[in-house]
């Protein structure tokens, strides 16, 4: 009996130092997921960063330009009041620029309505793109005229 033993005794030794190793490469390979998920962690972290600093770059932008709109429709809007109180002056000193125009034309002046007659008759006639020819009245060219080809 005692060699049993000693054979369960080495089974059960042999059996701890497997199971050993086993845990020694699971620590190892869950070491290795550990940094390989920290370094994906620390790149998406550093694109982050770079989309805060392109957004807050792009706040600044928006804030400067915001301001010139603002200052320049304050300019705008002193213009316009600065030309708005100058006719109001003009219009009082001027009094003429608040009378209506009042116009008239002398007789026979005016748009009249034109009268067709219908007895006339309308002849077409092409635009001159050839030499005349004597013996008709057609205007052709003499150097191309057309003939049909079958």
């Amino acid at each position: 009996m005692e060699k049993g033993k000693n054979v369960k005794v080495k089974m059960t030794e042999e059996s701890l130092r497997m199971k050993l190793l086993q845990f020694k490469q699971e620590i190892r390979e869950i070491g290795e997921r550990r940094i390989e998920v920290e370094l994906a962690t620390a790149a998406t972290q550093a694109k982050s960063a770079v989309l805060d600093v392109e957004l807050v770059a792009k706040m600044a932008r928006y804030a400067i330009i915001n301001e010139e709109m603002t200052a320049m429709r304050k300019q705008r809007d002193v213009f316009n009041n600065d030309i708005a109180t100058r006719l109001q002056n003009l219009r009082r000193k001027y009094s003429f620029f608040n009378q209506e125009a009042n116009v008239s034309s002398p007789e026979g002046t005016g748009p009249k309505t034109v009268e067709e007659d219908t007895e006339e008759e309308i002849v077409y006639r092409p635009p001159f793109q050839g030499r005349w020819k004597e013996e008709n009245e057609k205007i052709t060219l003499v150097a191309y005229e057309f003939t049909p080809h079958d």
